[in-house]
């Protein structure tokens, strides 16, 4: 069962998930907050699927999509970071409390298995290299999404033992296409601006922050490889690799070579450079193979035509 199964890596993960043959059925829990319909088109009819419209803050729905499950991946969340800013009591009721609530639910209904991504964003102010081991008082998120996810990180891993097995995956920024997917994430937003002529505005001391990066095939990848191989109660990062800005405007020109780029004066989230080690889930055999190049020329070639001569 997967919770907010039609966004971004969701809408793929259904698919990815349906060419396993030890998956007999996916059922997907989501409310529609962002009405992305087509998430539900042509799924594949190797397997079968049940979508239940409901919210992860209703004990009903919750109850329902529960029910029979084995694996639970809790992908339910506001996610544009910037935006939770002036939204903070609402992204801490759906990201918090609803955790909470699909943790408690899967635990009742005896389910085996719980993966919860969360985000390389809970470091925060971080600087230079972070990983796992990073020192709890110096986690400083610097936005209400990232706060609710690190203090979910907390719960869900508490909860391991407790007849379940837990884990989470701190995941790099995403990038790469799914049926519905979202631009407010770096990448995708710098490839929509660069498709339609317009541009990219960039912090000025921004261009050399390096960022954890990561592509949607390796997120999915990821899932499954945790679930087979991951230590029970463990939290790791999962990153496709760090990126500076430069690099990734480089990469977005070599598809767009007239690219614009405008440099402000104005504060960014985020503002310092820090890298993320994911050195811990690769010792474990997980290897990422994504390349932001592939991925950024498929992003920019979904609206070729608006560019059509």
């Amino acid at each position: 069962m997967i919770t907010g199964g039609l966004g971004h890596i969701g809408s793929k993960l259904i698919r990815e998930y349906s060419k396993r043959e030890d998956i007999s059925l996916i059922r997907i829990l989501d409310n529609f907050l962002v009405q992305r319909y087509c998430s539900l088109f042509n799924l594949p009819e190797s397997k079968k699927y049940e979508f239940i419209e409901g919210d992860i803050i209703n004990q009903n729905d919750l109850e329902e999509a529960m029910n029979g499950i084995d694996l639970v991946i809790h992908l339910a969340a506001i996610t544009d970071a910037p935006a939770t800013l002036q939204n903070k009591e609402e992204t801490l009721r759906v990201n918090l409390e609803g955790t909470k609530n699909v943790i408690e639910c899967a635990i009742k209904n005896k389910v085996k298995k719980f993966l919860f991504p969360s985000t390389t964003s809970v470091y925060g102010e971080a600087e230079g290299f972070v990983d796992e081991e990073y020192s709890d008082n110096l986690y400083k998120p610097s936005s209400p999404y990232a706060e609710a996810k690190k203090i979910a990180e907390k719960l869900v891993l508490e909860a391991n033992g407790k007849g379940i097995e837990t884990n989470v995956l701190r995941l790099g920024t995403i990038f790469g296409t799914s049926i519905g997917m979202r631009f407010h994430t770096a990448v995708n937003k710098f490839c929509y601006l660069a498709a339609l002529n317009k541009p990219l505005t960039v912090w000025d001391t921004a261009l050399n922050n390096k960022r954890p990066y990561l592509g949607l095939d390796d997120a999915i990848s990821s899932f499954m490889f945790v679930e087979k191989k991951g230590v029970p109660g463990e939290l790791y990062n999962v990153l496709t690799k760090n990126y500076t800005v430069q690099e990734m405007i480089d990469k977005i020109r070599k598809v767009v070579p007239d690219l614009k780029v405008e440099i402000t004066k104005s504060p960014i989230l985020n503002q310092k450079s820090y890298n993320v080690s994911d050195k811990k889930i690769r010792e474990l055999g997980f290897v990422p193979k994504d390349n932001i190049e592939d991925s950024v020329k498929d992003t920019i070639n979904l609206f070729k035509a608006i560019k059509n001569p």
